[in-house]
């Protein structure tokens, strides 16, 4: 009899944890072992449930359509969906905090005819029906201003990048960014026209009705890290927490050197942030990854009275031209209920982004900075019964001008029994990440 094939996969995040998850589910002849440098799994996806709220660290809620189902049929076979909370329908309203005020952003044939932005949407519109296609890669800020115009893009690109990459449009690559407005232009150049007739692909997965795709977003009662946690204890067998690799060897095997020991695998998988596999190959591909910038985020959660602040929205983002350290607000018991306790209400700051490093942001008080920008914002000194503040240095990986390029470079360079997975690779979202591990753990090893 032939011997198991031996993997092992670098980090229990979500990368690491929905792979193995899918090598258990499709290769069950493949032995592998996950190495987590830390002492819990989970990486990003982080809750804490503080005076009966839920705070949210990482990602705050999943999209449940197109690939989003994916991530439901996962939920489903882990048994975790009775668990579940969508979003309340508030969450379909957004704002955005210019010129001293909060405008509602169009989210209804109603809101778009009556919106103050109507004319900006017609202008961007007509502009785009004469745009032509450009092949080759270029800025967010390049594409959008060929397409709506530098004011659009100013206004809601702008905003939409900082709120998700925390990034900047006049450095990042819309072909890695958004590769389905890359794809649309390659149609008809206009991305409106292009639009008449597309048909979104269809997940490879179980589909769920409308009752649920329809919704703005799901996440769980206790939180995004349940998904985690269940995922840790399906898996918990072949984790191995507070490992420190010391070096790494690639020959006819993958050798993987501890202090005092050392394992052997016939193959690796890496979902290591690029700065961290770097220390671990060879220096053409340690150079690639360590180009990868990553933007310094700072979270303030808050807890407030239920009757301190009228808000009727998702929450609202704030576009550079604000010049401010505040990315965004977005008002979690809004969009899930239960996630707080009774008469409370919990919200979420952002701040910093790829316009600041690390070192700016902890010379900042930044929570003085959140607490005095949203008094600004609802014109009052808000009452707070509880905060807490979490800078992460590196949070989210930036796909600058030249990201696919690079991600080519590290398929190219890595060893033969390397393979890469990891946010910086191929999408940021938790939808990106799993679809990618469900792609990648089906056709290993065969």
């Amino acid at each position: 009899m032939m011997s198991k094939k031996k993997v092992a996969i670098l980090g229990s995040g979500i990368a690491g944890l929905s792979y193995a998850y899918y090598l258990k589910k499709y290769k069950p002849d493949v032995e592998f072992v996950i190495l987590e440098s830390s002492s819990k799994s989970g990486g990003l996806v982080f809750s804490e449930i503080t005076e009966g709220c839920v705070f949210e660290w990482g990602p705050r809620g999943v999209r449940p359509n197109g690939n989003g189902q994916v991530v439901l049929e996962m939920i489903e076979e882990l048994g975790l969906w009775d668990e579940l909370v969508f979003a309340n329908d508030q969450a379909k309203k957004r704002y955005l905090y210019h010129d001293g005020k909060l405008q509602v952003l169009p989210h209804s044939l109603r809101s778009f005819m009556t919106s103050p932005y109507l004319g900006l949407f017609l202008k961007a519109f007509y502009k785009d029906l004469g745009a032509k296609k450009i092949d080759e890669d270029e800025t967010i800020a390049a594409f959008v201003d060929r397409h709506f115009g530098a004011s659009f893009r100013a206004l809601f690109f702008d905003s939409l990048v900082s709120g998700v990459w925390a990034g900047d449009v006049t450095k990042m690559s819309v072909s890695a960014a958004f590769p389905i407005l890359k794809k649309l232009e390659s149609k008809r150049g206009s991305l409106l026209r292009s639009l008449i007739g597309h048909k979104s692909s269809i997940s490879d997965s179980k589909q769920y009705p409308k009752e649920f795709t329809s919704k703005a977003l799901f996440s769980f009662k206790k939180g995004l890290q349940s998904l985690t946690d269940a995922l840790n204890d399906v898996l918990s067998d072949s984790i191995q927490h507070d490992v420190a690799i010391e070096k790494i060897d690639f020959s006819d095997q993958v050798e993987i050197h501890f202090e005092d020991a050392s394992i052997c695998v016939d193959e690796l998988v890496s979902t290591l942030p690029a700065h961290q596999l770097s220390a671990f190959v060879k220096p053409d591909l340690a150079r690639v990854l360590d180009s990868i910038f990553y933007a310094p985020v700072a979270v303030l959660n808050l807890i407030l009275p239920k009757s301190e602040l009228s808000f009727d929205g998702f929450g609202f983002l704030v576009p550079s031209k604000e010049q401010s350290v505040v990315l965004g607000m977005v008002a979690n018991s809004n969009t899930f209920p239960s996630h707080a306790a009774p008469n409370k209400s919990v919200y979420t700051v952002m701040m910093g982004g790829a316009r600041y490093s690390e070192e700016d942001l902890n010379a900042m008080d930044l929570e003085k900075e959140a607490i005095a920008f949203l008094n600004g914002v609802f014109g009052k000194s808000l009452f707070i019964d509880n905060q807490e503040l979490i800078l992460m240095s590196r949070a989210i990986p930036q796909y600058e001008l030249g990201h696919v390029e690079k991600v080519r470079k590290i398929a190219s360079l890595s060893p033969e029994k390397l393979s890469v997975l990891g946010s910086y690779m191929y999408g940021v979202s938790l939808i990106d990440i799993i679809s990618k591990s469900k792609e990648l753990a089906g056709q290993s090893f065969d």
